[in-house]
């Protein structure tokens, strides 16, 4: 055996549990694409509402509220926009996590169903290489964290370090040497599997909330209150300039949360049971999420009363309580408050952009690349985009990943759409793993070309609005399309897919089994999704969907 041969086996992944069932399985299954097993089903409620109370007490959440000021809006009238924002994305959450949560299997395969076996593999891309350049952000963040941290620890020995790049840079040697101490600590937790992360979303949602309640009070508190909350406004706006104001930060939050209710799938495949993820990650994400942009907008206008500068940037505000309070006890407090606030970045890199791009290459490359393997890789990839330029000069890149709504939404509704409406909540299983035309996730030539359609006209509505929140001087109308860009593509994109599947309806189920009821909602949610004729392989043995069904009660008790 020559030494390449040894070297691909090496490299190649765990093959999928339906590779002898179909000729054309290997490619389309492996270890982390097949439904999750029994044994590897643990989050409950308890997880699912850590995880979203978590990922949404982060620095990237306090900041928010500086985008909806800037609009012009009032303090309260941002902290309403984040409310409705929260609750609608939301919901979107929970209804995009009952199919996955029922028959297990993550959103490249997930999608399948909607979108044809090689169709998938478009969004599973798109999906992936934007997660790689959140990751890449996320972390230029999490650096500057960590910059306040070592000047805690250090003092001048780390403020007074010289800097040896140039302008042209985009970043100093301080600032790149803090992103890089962070970096290769943050390389460590991508060998997780998601699986068994539920420990780290935990310790996160306990930790993180109490700290930036903490800096909020202390700020409010050497303020004796808000202070002026009127000298945030930027602009005064009439009462029609307010609606579109407001719409438009009911957008910009739902940019920021769409990405994780696309994604989802992937973490609500591990639910014990479908009602784990329901209400918990719904009240955990709202209640969150809201309050840490209303405690950032607070302590803006706190500090700005207090000091004369809205620091949004929690770095930008640990550095003023330095630089203001030089003394031991302060340097300590602010060090565990960084340390705290870096491990809440490494949580939501973890879940929000890590995940997604080692599911993603699990789905596009399933011979070589499981979850953890492609979680390495997006830390890696992260690097390539070089962060800290994208962050100092390209304010439009940025807008248009906050605008990433408008791509994504029309595809959660088409999501959501075939499996409560169309197939009524009913999948089988191996067909899914099956790349022939005899699947019924086949369509016509691995594409459903009535979700491609719905997708597009729903982007297509509001990408004139897209193009006009690049360009201050562009008709009103299409940034009002903008502004009604998560409801109005999502409405779009999911009222034509229905129609689309009316008039030309698909195959719930493989020919053999067409003659099946598909009336009832969620029939295969009993067997898993398997017939009783069909062959259930879990974990390389046989068993019958009965003998499968029972053993799911078992660890679900």
């Amino acid at each position: 055996m020559s030494i390449l041969t040894k070297l691909d086996n090496a490299l190649r992944t765990k093959e999928s549990i339906f590779h002898e069932q179909q000729e054309d399985t290997k490619k389309w299954g492996n270890e982390d694409l097949d439904p999750t097993p029994p044994s590897a089903r643990l989050w409950t409620h308890w997880n699912y509402f850590a995880f979203f109370w978590a990922v949404s007490f982060n620095p990237i959440a306090w900041n928010t509220g500086s985008s909806l000021i800037s609009l012009g809006l009032l303090w309260w009238q941002a902290t309403l926009a984040a409310i409705t924002a929260t609750m609608i994305t939301g919901t979107m959450l929970m209804l995009n996590s009952r199919g996955p949560s029922v028959y297990h299997i993550g959103y490249p395969v997930y999608l399948r169903l909607s979108t044809g076996m090689y169709g998938s593999l478009f969004f599973v891309f798109i999906r992936g290489i934007v997660a790689i350049f959140y990751f890449g952000t996320q972390s230029y963040y999490a650096g500057q964290l960590m910059s306040v941290l070592l000047r805690c620890a250090f003092g001048s020995k780390w403020t007074n370090v010289p800097n040896h790049l140039p302008k042209s840079a985009g970043n100093t040697t301080q600032g790149i040497t803090a992103f890089f101490v962070f970096w290769f600590i943050q390389l460590g937790f991508m060998l997780i599997h998601p699986s068994r992360a539920r420990w780290l979303y935990t310790i996160k949602s306990v930790l993180a909330p109490p700290v930036l309640l903490a800096t909020f009070a202390f700020i409010v508190g050497k303020t004796h209150g808000l202070g002026d909350t009127h000298a945030l406004q930027t602009k005064v706006l009439t009462s029609s300039g307010v609606a579109w104001a407001f719409l438009t930060g009911v957008n910009s939050v739902s940019g920021s949360i769409i990405p994780e209710v696309t994604s989802n799938p992937d973490l609500a495949r591990y639910a014990k049971h479908p009602r784990n993820t329901t209400w918990p990650q719904w009240i955990g994400l709202v209640i969150a999420k809201s309050l840490c942009t209303f405690l950032g907008i607070a302590s803006s206008s706190a500090v700005k009363t207090l000091w004369g500068t809205a620091y949004w940037n929690i770095w930008d505000l640990y550095n003023a309580i330095l630089d203001h309070y030089w003394h031991a006890g302060a340097r300590t407090a602010v060090f565990l408050a960084c340390t705290i606030q870096i491990l809440a970045v490494v949580a939501t890199n973890l879940a929000s952009n890590a995940l997604p791009v080692g599911s993603d290459l699990s789905g596009l490359f399933p011979r070589y690349f499981n979850i953890v393997r492609g979680q390495v890789l997006c830390a890696v990839l992260a690097l390539a985009t070089v962060p800290w330029k994208i962050v100092a000069s390209a304010a439009s890149f940025l807008t248009f990943l906050g605008s990433y709504v408008c791509f994504l939404s029309p595809l959660v509704a088409i999501m959501i759409v075939d499996y409560f409406v169309i197939r009524k909540g009913n999948v089988h299983i191996p067909s899914l793993y099956n790349g022939a035309p005899s699947s019924p996730y086949w369509y016509n030539g691995g594409f459903n070309i009535r979700a491609f359609v719905a997708w597009a006209i729903g982007v297509a509505v509001v990408i004139n609005g897209l193009a006009g929140s690049f360009h201050t001087n562009y008709n009103a109308g299409s940034k009002h399309l903008y502004s009604l860009g998560l409801v109005l593509s999502f409405t779009v994109g999911g009222l034509l897919y229905y129609v689309f599947n009316k008039i030309w309806p698909i195959n719930i189920y493989p020919a053999y089994h067409s003659g099946e009821d598909a009336k009832t909602f969620e029939t295969m949610k009993q067997s898993d999704g398997y017939f009783a004729d069909d062959d259930v392989i879990i974990t390389g043995t046989d068993i019958t969907p009965m003998q499968q069904e029972e053993s799911v009660l078992k660890d679900v008790v």
